[in-house]
């Protein structure tokens, strides 16, 4: 089984096309589809080497797993000891606890099923996961483990010429089921294996049936093949669900140029063979160093992307020369399965000792960093914290502050349980009430499909119903990230009502909800939040790194007006309809036509959009307004 330039100059296409999508740059907003040609590649590959080890009598499952595990291990294992070092030294605990948790998953490959579980691979918090890369290395490790043992059976029952047509129909299954279930859970679709093995199995189909073909047309299918890659890169987005029957484009283009076999200049020339040599390593090492510049708000900055793509090909060189090239197997195979089995322990112990000395030992690292752990890992008082209703709590739960006479009702989300306590002083002469449940818009009539939302579904009715029979006059607060809702929510969130769109059932039905509370009770509403596009002790955590943690981090007030201008309108529009009141935070986090997320060494935010401690002091002399000069 001789060395095939075209397909390592394939893997070079693949893993360049997955570094420039990473880092943003513009014109490969589909270059995630070059994962989808890697398990192309490795299907291949795999194929071809089970196969031909069958044919001859000669396969053995356990030097196949040791040859898998030489390949992937060592550098991964490399790369999840260094980031728990670097974690230790620059990353808040909380993130810390998060990699070192994910150590353990990614190195037994099972990563895939955790980030699914969490996020989209899409999203916002997975796009800051200092791992999620590897869930491509799971599928492939689950897709090495059960596929010899398939093929091996197989093999004992039908000769190779069946089992040929056999893995066409195992392919065209999970094809199947990757169309229809894509649209169902885009998450689940994107990282399992039941609907991601068709593009492994697809490498196999172009081993099993080769083509003899003239030189033309081998040079027009390669063509075609690049053809295709190219228009996936160019034409999708993060925006396309994926991998359903879009993914077909670029698989069926790796197929065609592996099925061509062409050492042309295209896939032969001599950088993409050095860079497919050390394509592993570098897909390791890019996705931690995007991330860092990420997190530190760089990504955008052109120079920065540069210096990303050229750092992450030094580490990913040095991976290659020193892990991936030193590790050899020895003729004793009790002895590679101790020692691999012994990595992946060793890589799992340091990480969990990492983790543990940032928690038990925080006197280890920096002043900063305790300080910015100590913000963030208290981001609630304790009263709040209690009193933020979740998905299991029941909806009929209140708190009151027990100061005196009940005079305000704070209601809302997780934005109104930060805002409570700063509301609460500014109430001299009674008690507050915090009616709030974190995910949940207070819209009558909106309603949730997925489960974890049901809690949502029945607090908002037995809150109106509440605020309509009792408590009346008493003053309602109401603090809600609309913005975020109305931006993220569409798909997931629907109404009861029938207008046309989305946003005209949002704005109808927001309007009806608070004009209802109005009948009975003065309404006021908090405007929105300015929010930014980073976690903001995140991004002084890392501008901490490049020693300028101190700069300002701002926003500009036309940004928020823009970002916000349909629930600011909607907003205005309830003022006006039924005369709530608007409270407008900006006049007091906002300077100068300039939004600010921190003080020196102290957030104003301890994520993207919730007011720490600090934050929502600020704000005081907004709420002491409202009691003083409504005699409240």
């Amino acid at each position: 089984m001789g060395f095939r330039k075209d397909i390592n100059g394939l893997r070079a296409i693949a893993v360049l096309a997955v570094i420039l999508f990473h880092f943003k740059v513009t014109g490969f907003d589909g270059g995630f589809s070059g994962v989808d040609i890697f398990f192309v590649i490795s299907g291949y590959l795999m194929t071809r080497i089970i196969f031909t080890r069958i044919a001859n009598h000669q396969f053995s499952v356990i030097d196949f797993y040791l040859h898998r595990a030489k390949r992937i291990i060592p550098a991964l294992a490399f790369l999840c000891i260094t980031l728990s070092i670097f974690g230790f030294c620059f990353f808040l605990t909380a993130d810390l606890r998060e990699v070192t948790q994910n150590i353990r998953k990614v190195i037994l490959f099972i990563s895939n099923y955790t980030f699914y579980e969490h996020a989209g691979y899409f999203d916002t918090p997975s796009k800051e996961n200092w791992l999620l890369h590897t869930w491509s290395l799971s599928v492939e490790w689950q897709f090495y483990l059960i596929y010899p043992l398939i093929l091996i059976g197989l093999s004992r029952l039908f000769s190779l010429q069946k089992i040929r047509f056999i893995i066409i129909i195992m392919a065209i299954i999970s094809l199947i089921f990757s169309i229809a279930y894509t649209p169902i859970n885009p998450s689940f679709s994107f990282y399992s294996l039941p609907t991601r093995s068709w593009e492994m199995l697809a490498g196999g189909i172009v081993f099993l049936f080769p083509l003899s073909l003239s030189s033309i047309f081998k040079r027009l299918i390669e063509w075609g093949g690049l053809g295709l890659i190219l228009l996936a890169l160019v034409l999708f987005d993060d925006s396309f669900l994926w991998p359903g029957y879009l993914a077909l484009i670029p698989v069926i283009g790796a197929m065609f140029i592996i099925w061509s076999n062409q050492n042309s200049i295209i896939t032969a020339n001599p950088p993409f063979q050095w860079i497919g040599k050390i394509s592993y390593s570098v897909y390791l090492w890019h996705w931690p160093v995007a991330v860092l510049l990420l997190t530190s708000g760089l990504l955008t900055n052109p120079i920065y992307k540069v210096a990303g793509i050229i750092v992450s090909f030094i580490f990913g060189i040095f991976s290659y020369l020193f892990i991936e090239k030193k590790l050899k197997l020895t003729h004793s195979k009790i002895v590679e399965v101790i020692k691999y089995i012994g990595i992946i322990l060793t890589t799992i112990l340091f990480a969990a000792i990492t983790g543990s000395l940032a928690k038990h030992h925080p006197e280890l690292r920096s002043k900063f960093l305790q300080d910015l752990n100590y913000i963030t890992e208290n981001k609630y008082t304790p009263f709040s914290k209690k009193c933020l209703l979740t998905n299991n709590t029941p909806p009929s739960s209140e708190c009151i502050s027990n100061k005196g006479e009940l005079n305000m009702i704070v209601l809302g989300d997780s934005h109104a349980s930060v805002l409570f306590s700063t509301i609460d002083e500014a109430n001299k002469k009674g008690s507050s009430a915090l009616w709030a449940m974190g995910n949940c818009p207070f819209i009558q009539g909106a309603k949730f499909a997925k489960p974890i939302y049901q809690g949502c579904n029945e607090f908002v009715p037995a809150r109106l119903k509440l605020l309509e029979t009792s408590y009346s006059n008493i003053p309602v607060l109401i603090s809600n990230q609309l913005t975020s809702y109305f931006n993220e929510s569409k798909g997931t969130m629907y109404f009861t009502t029938k207008n046309k769109s989305f946003e005209q059932n949002f704005r109808s039905s927001y309007i009806n909800t608070v004009c209802k509370i109005a009948k009975t009770h003065p309404v006021y509403i908090i405007k929105p939040i300015p929010r930014y596009p980073y976690d903001v002790p995140k991004k002084m955590a890392s501008n901490h790194l490049f020693s300028f943690s101190t700069l300002p981090l701002t926003i500009s007030l036309s940004k928020y007006q823009n970002e916000n201008s349909v629930i600011l309108d909607v907003m205005k529009e309830a003022s006006n309809v039924c005369g709530v009141k608007l409270l407008d935070p900006t006049a007091y986090l906002c300077q100068n036509n300039t939004c600010h997320a921190n003080i020196k060494n102290q957030p104003f935010y301890f994520d993207s959009h919730h007011l720490t401690k600090l934050g929502a002091e600020q704000l005081f002399p907004l709420f002491e307004d409202i009691f003083i000069n409504k005699q409240i």
